[in-house]
C-alpha cells in the first residue's frame, strides 16, 4: 500500500523515529519479529519492523496517524475498518512505505492481551520501547517458518544461558 518504488530495509533510526512516534500517540504495541530478536542481545537481519497491535479503531487511528511519521505517509491509505474485532484476528496490515511495518493482531496464536504479562521495556538510546522477554518472544516463534524455528532456536539457546549465568552469580 502506498508508494510503487521497492521499500528498504529499516535501520535502528527508522526504528527509533517509528517508536517515539507511537509512544507520542499512546499507542499499545508490542514489538516482536526480527527487531525484537536483535533486543535480546542476538544477531537477526530484517526487513520489516513487526508490532503486535490491540484489535480496535480507535488504537487503530492512532497507529495511523503515528506511522505518518515515516517518509511516503503510506499509513493514510489504511481502511480503520481493517482494525474491527470482527475483522480476522489472523491479518496482517503491511504498510508499504519507504520502509515495511506489519502490523500484527495475532503471532501464533497469540494476541497482544495473551502477551502483555510478557511485555518488557528496553530503551533504544532514549527510546523506550515496548517488546517482550525471552520467554513471550519465543512464544511468537512456534510456526512453520524457518527464520522462526531458527529465531526459536537462538532463543531457547539465549534463555538457557541466562539462567545458568543466574545460577553462577549467586
Amino acid at each position: 500500500m502506498g508508494n510503487e518504488k521497492t521499500p528498504r530495509p529499516p535501520t535502528l533510526d527508522d526504528l527509533k523515529a517509528v517508536i517515539k512516534s507511537l509512544n507520542a500517540k499512546n499507542v499499545d504495541y508490542l514489538l516482536i519479529g526480527g527487531f525484537a530478536v536483535n533486543a535480546q542481545g542476538l544477531n537477526r537481519t530484517t526487513n520489516d519492523i513487526d508490532f503486535l497491535i490491540k484489535q480496535n479503531k480507535e488504537d487503530g487511528k492512532r497507529i495511523v496517524d503515528a506511522l505518518l511519521v515515516l517518509p511516503d505517509k503510506a499509513s493514510k491509505d489504511i481502511d480503520l475498518s481493517w482494525f474491527d474485532k470482527g475483522a480476522s484476528d489472523d491479518s496482517t496490515i503491511r504498510v508499504y512505505d519507504e520502509i515495511i511495518v506489519d502490523l500484527l493482531f495475532n503471532a501464533c496464536g497469540q494476541s497482544y492481551e495473551s502477551l502483555k504479562k510478557h511485555e518488557k521495556i528496553i530503551y533504544l538510546d532514549d527510546v523506550p520501547v515496548k517488546t517482550l522477554d525471552i520467554e513471550g518472544l519465543m512464544l511468537t516463534k512456534i510456526s512453520y517458518r524457518e527464520q522462526d524455528k531458527l529465531d526459536l532456536q537462538a532463543l531457547k539457546f539465549k534463555l538457557e544461558e541466562d539462567i545458568k549465568n543466574k545460577r553462577t552469580n549467586k
